[in-house]
């Protein structure tokens, strides 16, 4: 087995903003089962969302 590659896109409104691919070192995965895989590749994703989007926002007071 190789490291673990997952391709990712991240489009906002439709439109494509960012694409990466990500890995999981094999190492990593070791005798992990299949749910415990897609548990930690989401966990991965979630990561390089968290770090790719920022939200910000004010009242606007009329």
């Amino acid at each position: 087995m190789s490291d673990l590659r997952i391709s990712i896109q991240l489009a906002v409104a439709g439109d494509m903003v960012k694409q990466d691919v990500l890995e999981i070192a094999e190492h990593k995965l070791g005798e992990m089962t299949e749910e415990e895989i897609e548990s930690a590749i989401e966990i991965k994703i979630r990561t390089w969302v968290d770090r790719m989007i920022q939200v910000e926002w004010e009242v606007i007071e009329e």
